[in-house]
């Protein structure tokens, strides 16, 4: 590829990731790096990639390989840094942005993101001392502002939140920063007490970017799923599949209640939570080239033989064994995974299954007013679209209970919070290791996690988010209309 066709791909493809369209620009960067191995911007384009996938690994290497490159280009200090605080790397991800910051001390992109890795830390004290001289002098750009009013919520001091956080929202930022000061004034408000601004404020963070997402669609396939998993077919394949008991399959829809299930787990010493992994999601993928079907899941299904179960199970534990080797429990939090459950009980017959559940005003209110990353379901940004398919995804986790009982393992979150240690013992029994104390001190392990819960894993569990919705019942009428089970 000629040097300016390069250029033009490249700054295609950046214009593609700022609208969301991974894939393709993914696959622009790839042809770009596939003509010049040393294309630092194209690769430094798939090192964000990764990064937004939770390819952490494969995010740190490209990234290294960038400043390796060019190391003198500060950019590519920020977003190695970046990847590292998201595979939970704090310490390596803070000497990082030191030595971007020794390129340009007050770098806004240096600044916010090491403020932002403090914060994840748990340093709060130490992100509001970086942030206050710029907030002082009124020089903060928009990505400061975004970790200031964090720091500031977390403080209480939700007005001053507000205050920095609205100078902004007019600044010509990307799109991401935008929502992130719409949905941080939306939780000032909220921990105020005014519940009609809040919700005016996750209302436009969700439309900064308002995405496309087929109802329709979504539906036939969850009615596929549901039509080729049958009694008839689990029980011609039976139990051919890997007979590992190390995986746990975490699954339900985002905001149910799943990372405190896990991070229970992960308290235990004998277990380890890896978070939401695209281990499965990539053996799907590729499962009908695996199997020699012409066919794409789930339709690929019904040309599984029981031969092909303990390799497909291989390629799962291939790519989740190394994480925590010692180990007898790999928790996979993939929610998504909830369209996959027969699938896992195929691979899988003595692999744990955890759903996990939540009142489902609550679960759909989370969902709206939290600021998922690019590539998620679009549902998410309309109470409409929630109601609908929170419908189909509890119409399909149903059928999962029909067909396979008391092999999952089902989790209120509202029992939980009512009775933690009951429920605590009973997932740990479950999943087969034998009771620790610890489980009920989770909050005490420092755990990194890097999934949206990651705020509230270092608190004792505590009771503030059951009937959240009524706080906005005035405005839950879209979602009600529609919401089935509610």
């Amino acid at each position: 590829m000629a040097v300016r066709d390069a250029d033009t791909a490249l700054s295609e493809a950046v214009s593609l990731l700022s609208a969301g369209r991974i894939i393709e620009a993914q696959e622009l960067s790839r042809q770009v790096l596939a003509a010049n191995r040393r294309d630092h911007r194209a690769a430094a384009i798939l090192g964000q990639i990764a990064t937004m996938r939770s390819r952490h690994q494969e995010a740190v290497t490209l990234l290294s390989g960038c400043v390796k490159l060019a190391p003198a280009e500060i950019d590519y200090h920020v977003l190695l840094a970046e990847a590292l605080t998201t595979q939970g790397r704090y310490r390596d991800a803070l000497s990082r942005y030191d030595k971007a910051m020794k390129l340009d001390a007050a770098y806004p992109p240096a600044v916010a993101g090491k403020a932002n890795t403090l914060t994840r830390s748990r340093k709060w004290a130490e992100a509001g001392a970086l942030l206050e001289p710029f907030v002082a002098e009124g020089t903060e750009d928009a990505s400061m502002a975004v970790v200031y009013a964090r720091v500031a919520i977390h403080d209480g001091e939700t007005a001053e939140a507000i205050k920095v956080a609205s100078r902004h929202t007019d600044d010509p930022v990307g799109e991401e920063v935008r929502r992130s000061l719409w949905f941080d004034m939306g939780r000032a408000h909220e921990q105020s007490g005014s519940y009609d601004e809040a919700f005016e404020a996750y209302t436009r963070g969700n439309q900064v970017r308002p995405g496309r997402w087929d109802a329709a669609a979504h539906a036939l396939r969850h009615d596929r799923i549901m039509t080729v998993f049958t009694p008839q077919l689990m029980t011609s394949l039976g139990d051919a599949g890997n007979q590992s008991q190390l995986p746990v399959f975490i699954v339900g829809m985002p905001r149910s209640g799943s990372t405190l299930i896990e991070q229970i787990i992960d308290a235990h010493p004998q277990a380890h939570g890896a978070g939401e992994l695209l281990a499965l999601p990539d053996v799907v993928a590729s499962m009908n080239i695996t199997i020699g079907s012409t066919l794409a899941f789930p339709d690929c299904v019904a040309d599984l033989a029981r031969g092909d179960l303990p390799s497909l199970g291989k390629s799962y534990l291939d790519q989740v064994r190394t994480m925590a080797p010692r180990v007898s429990r790999i928790c996979d939090k993939q929610l998504a995974s909830y369209e996959l459950v027969g699938l896992i009980a195929l691979i899988f017959p003595r692999a744990r299954i955890i759903h996990s559940r939540r009142d489902p005003l609550d679960t759909c209110l989370s969902c709206y007013v939290q600021k998922f990353p690019p590539g998620s379901p679009a549902y998410t940004e309309d109470l409409h679209n929630l109601g609908l398919a929170y419908n189909a995804y509890a119409s399909l986790a149903a059928h999962w209970r029909g067909l396979l009982g008391d092999r999952i393992l089902e989790v209120d979150y509202e029992g939980l919070i009512e009775d933690q240690e009951g429920v605590s013992r009973r997932l740990i029994e479950y999943i087969g290791l034998p009771w620790d104390e610890r489980c009920l001190r989770f909050y005490e392990t420092g755990r990194a996690v890097t999934t949206l819960s990651h705020a509230q894993v270092d608190k004792p569990i505590y009771r503030g988010s059951i009937g959240r919705h009524k706080r906005f019942e005035k405005h839950l009428g879209p979602l009600r209309e529609v919401l089935v089970v509610a």
